[in-house]
């Protein structure tokens, strides 16, 4: 029963709707069975377009039910189903062009929907069934050209009114009720600015106060709309009320009150107008018109379609614009705000922020871990999918006013404006920590990933930590509580959180402030001292086992700073990864070595000088003229390709954007190597692929020797596969005899470390190494 109560209830309002319709339409007739206008016929394609076409058994019952009520008695029934059969046709027909054929969206949203409903359910069925139905009296009586032509336009002028006042009204109108629509995306309206969104305004200096109020009054919406309301309505009665005065010589003045709700709201606006308009019109004339019916009706009609056509017209172009409008600030993937819009609104939390003095406002930097693990297994699709997933869950995840955006990759972050504190920003993490650490549905697989947060929390003082809990001592900020400050401050939050392992927030205090400064002063200061060329090189000896000869020298850069002192490499060689500098560090670095090993080659003789090892990152890899332009420094320099050694890391030799450096290096005859072998992802199909001419054996490894069995073991099997691939492998971090007499009896062929020899200068490798070999 539950089943064909739903129908059944659209059955009955359908019906007792259309006689309600009709005998209005039958009160305001031209001539016999020829009204003004004829909405019965415009409440037949809203069900049809709304509840589907297995309606359409129901108009077959309108023409019986108009003969009944409305026509004479001695009606001609055969002609009445005929007609009531033609009309169901051509109608069901129309629609299932419109739905199935076209897809329009019969919402009317969009220019194109509204064309092809005008077009085929306001003009071509109503014609068509108009002229069938004068063809009907034909048969009866012979008619005119004349008469025949103004018979068709008669019934297609109100038939095509009635359409055009009441379908688009009611079709507007569904889009609030989503429970008929749950098979169609929900509609997309212009973005509107959230809260606290800086709206455009005139300088308070140069809008006097009384202009202000005056501007708010003039464009409040209510007040517009009554205006509207009072000159549609007057025009109307103008043009149809007041023959005397004009009639309908005046008709053209309602597209003046037309054209500005047209222009101010769309179709929506215009469809209720021309609703209301036409309602009015026909009651103001009534039975009085009756010398030119046509002229009214023609009248009717051009200002329904032109009006509707109209709204349409506005309707997209605004859609164009708001969708540039959104494009401009939104992210095209996700859908969330982009960099720009992010950046506006923090300024603006932070403008508000100086006039209040208890405003706060935070900023949550979020991070995926591992997503390029998502993106490397399941491909760049998969990983779009995630990221629509993740955008959605933090929407979900925080209140309808903050606002999230993505910064470019996995990088997203959350405006909170108007927090307590750091203990309600605190919570928000913690809650998109659990929201998004939820398994994914991706490309048919379930994904698991985690997110990283960094949190900063902001007042009128600018960044702040421990002071926001009303806690003393904290220092306050240097009134820099602008947008890049406190993004910036989230950011640093939330590497510190992925160092610490991930899957946690991290919070911006005042430690974390002095630690972001001297970065920021360390980058700087890199800076000059690289283009200074005041980055230095030592030397660390790397010692054959066998007769303890000097094989290579590995090259380190060392950088003293006049306020640092000396600044530990993996420190600023980090930096310069992070700031780019590492390409001009690098070349520097390659042509001091180069350059002195060159120099000893002329003084101590090819056969006495070691081979140079410097390492090189995989940034360093990727330009395309980096391969020619080290290979040309060896040239210059007079170094042969031999004599130097690339060391590179296990995810360096993976990269597949660094394959291209590496084969032009090989076939050159450069030696490369890979670094600290065993700590990253060793692929044994990438040691296939490309063999490199040695491993280091990194550190961590030599340093549980001799006592650890199953480091024994691993050491044992490297220097195997290494034997086997025609590989010399080398020990780090060798620093005591006991370490050095257990790799000779594995038969480790070099080592390095202090127990050999530090990083020294390179007069201090000629003293100890090269002018009185050991």
């Amino acid at each position: 029963m539950r089943r064909w109560r739903g129908p059944l209830i659209v059955s009955v309002v359908y019906l007792g709707l259309w006689l309600g319709l009709d005998a209005i339409a039958s009160v305001f007739q031209a001539r016999q069975e020829v009204s003004l206008w004829y909405p019965p016929t415009g409440l037949s394609f809203a069900l049809l377009l709304v509840f589907g076409l297995r309606y359409a058994p129901l108009l077959l019952l309108t023409d019986p039910l108009h003969g009944l009520v409305v026509s004479s008695p001695d009606v001609s029934w055969t002609s009445v189903w005929l007609s009531g059969v033609l009309s169901t046709a051509v109608y069901t027909a129309v629609a299932w062009l419109l739905l199935r054929r076209l897809r329009i969206d019969p919402r009317l949203p969009g220019q194109r929907d509204v064309a092809w409903f005008l077009g085929l359910a306001a003009v071509a069925g109503p014609l068509v069934v108009a002229v069938a139905q004068v063809l009907q009296y034909t048969v009866t009586g012979l008619l005119t050209w004349g008469e025949w032509f103004r018979g068709v336009l008669g019934f297609w002028s109100g038939r095509a009114t009635g359409v055009g006042v009441l379908a688009p009204a009611l079709l507007v109108a569904s889009r609030r009720v989503p429970a008929l629509w749950r098979d169609r995306p929900p509609l997309t309206g212009p973005p509107r600015p959230g809260p606290g969104y800086p709206r455009p305004s005139w300088p308070d200096r140069a809008r006097p106060r009384w202009l202000g109020r005056l501007a708010g009054r003039v464009l409040d919406r209510r007040l517009e709309v009554a205006g509207q309301a009072t000159l549609l309505l007057a025009t109307v009665y103008l043009a149809y009320g007041e023959p005397s005065v004009g009639g309908l010589d005046l008709a053209y003045l309602v597209y003046v009150p037309l054209i500005w709700i047209a222009v101010r709201g769309g179709l929506p606006r215009v469809a209720a107008a021309v609703l209301v308009a036409n309602a009015v019109a026909v009651a103001l004339v009534g039975r009085d018109v009756v010398e030119s019916p046509l002229r009214l009706q023609l009248g009717l009609v051009t200002l329904t379609l032109a009006g509707l056509t109209l709204g349409a017209l506005v309707t997209g172009r605004q859609a164009s614009i708001a969708a540039a409008e959104h494009a401009a600030v939104h992210d095209p993937l996700t859908g969330l705000a982009n960099r720009v819009l992010l950046m506006d609104r923090v300024d603006a939390a932070a403008h508000r922020a100086e006039r209040g003095p208890d405003a706060r406002f935070a900023v949550l930097y979020c991070d995926l871990d591992g997503f390029k693990g998502v993106n490397d297994q399941l491909g760049h699709d998969a990983g779009d999918e995630l990221l629509v997933a993740v955008a959605r869950r933090l929407e979900k995840a925080v209140r309808p006013a903050d606002l999230v955006g993505r910064l470019g990759g996995d990088e997203m972050a959350v405006l909170l404006d108007g927090v307590s504190g750091v203990e309600e920003a605190a919570g928000v993490a913690e809650r998109l920590l659990a929201a998004l650490a939820q398994p994914y549905a991706v490309d048919g697989r379930e994904v698991v990933v985690t997110v990283s947060v960094g949190v900063a929390v902001a007042d009128a003082e600018g960044l702040a930590g421990p002071r926001l809990r009303e806690e003393q001592g904290a220092a306050g900020s240097d009134g820099s509580g602008h947008a890049e400050e406190v993004l910036r401050a989230a950011d640093m939050a939330l590497q510190r959180a992925k160092a610490s392992g991930g899957h946690r927030y991290e919070l911006f205090n005042e430690p974390l402030r002095q630690q972001t400064r001297d970065r920021l002063g360390l980058r700087a200061a890199l800076r000059r001292a690289v283009g200074a060329g005041a980055v230095a090189v030592a030397y660390q000896p790397i010692v054959r086992v066998g007769d303890g000869r000097l094989e290579t020298v590995e090259a380190l850069a060392r950088w003293h700073d006049d306020e640092r002192g000396e600044v530990p490499a993996a420190e600023f060689i980090a930096a310069a990864e992070e700031t780019g500098l590492i390409h001009e560090l690098g070349v520097q670095v390659l042509e001091q070595a180069c350059t002195q090993a060159a120099r000893w080659r002329r003084v101590f003789g090819p056969a006495a000088t070691p081979r140079v090892a410097v390492n090189v990152s995989t940034r360093q890899l990727l330009p395309a003229d980096f391969a020619p332009r080290v290979l040309a420094l060896l040239d210059r320099v007079g170094l042969p390709a031999d004599a130097l050694e690339l060391e590179i890391t296990e995810s360096c030799a993976l990269e597949p954007g660094a394959r291209a450096a590496l084969e032009q290096f090989t076939a050159a005859g450069v030696r490369l190597a890979v670094d600290d072998f065993g700590t990253g992802y060793s692929s044994f199909a990438a040691l296939r692929e490309r063999t490199p001419q040695a491993f280091k054996l990194d550190r961590s490894f030599v340093a549980q020797l001799p006592d650890d069995r199953p480091t024994d073991a691993i050491v044992s099997a490297v220097l195997a596969l290494a034997q086997h691939l025609g590989a010399t492998v080398t020990a780090e971090g060798v620093e005591t005899q006991e370490q050095l007499q257990r790799l000779r009896e594995l038969g480790c062929p070099q080592v390095q470390g202090f127990l050999l020899g530090g990083p020294a200068t390179a007069d201090r490798i000629e003293r100890d190494w090269l002018s009185r070999p050991r």
